[in-house]
């Protein structure tokens, strides 16, 4: 119990061997072998996959950015939570990364989309929490206008067209310029 209580002292709810090695400096490999055990057997500490323990509330979004490095929250995810698109894609979660692939955990479905690495890097208008990093609305629009060109967004009406212009020049491409444009003088999508 000692060692579950030190875990929640973290206040992270997604744990690499590295992480655990480091909470745990004190113990010898073989005990610390059992101290995870312990864990999983009293039901402290869910596998994940290899390499990855999780308490068993865990936050999602911080085991999207894990799973794949470097990434953050973005497309669907973002636009659906703040309203710009209505479908949901409830059993999906989007990521921006530098490779594409879709890891399945357990019925929720973490789907990473390739981005240049210089876009991927720069951090305009993508907020960093303590544990993981995600999306503005209006650099999730830009992401997903970048990767799907005439994409469709049921309400723009809380969006600062002047960030998305802003976004907008790092991604180094006139198409996307352009698309941003039109949303902005109503002619787009």
């Amino acid at each position: 119990m000692k060692d579950f209580a030190k875990l929640l002292q973290t206040e992270k709810t997604i744990f690499t061997v590295t992480d655990i090695y480091q909470i745990f400096s004190h113990y010898n490999k073989f005990s610390l072998r059992n101290a995870i055990s312990r864990l999983g057997k009293q039901w402290f500490l869910i596998n994940i996959c290899k390499g990855i323990r999780a308490l068993p509330k865990y936050n999602i979004y911080e085991l999207a950015n894990i799973l794949q490095k470097p990434s953050y929250i973005s497309l669907e995810t973002v636009l659906n939570q703040e309203w710009i698109i209505f479908q949901d894609y409830g059993n999906i979660l989007f990521s921006i990364s530098i490779k594409t692939r879709d890891i399945k955990i357990w019925n929720l479905k973490y789907s990473y989309k390739t981005i240049k690495k210089e876009i991927l890097l720069d951090p305009k208008w993508i907020a960093y929490t303590q544990w993981y990093a995600i999306a503005s609305p209006e650099r999730a629009i830009c992401d997903r206008l970048y990767l799907t060109p005439n994409y469709h967004f049921d309400n723009l009406r809380g969006i600062n067209r002047q960030k998305l212009q802003e976004i907008a020049t790092i991604y180094n491409n006139q198409r996307l310029i352009l698309d941003i444009k039109n949303l902005q003088n109503g002619t787009g999508y």
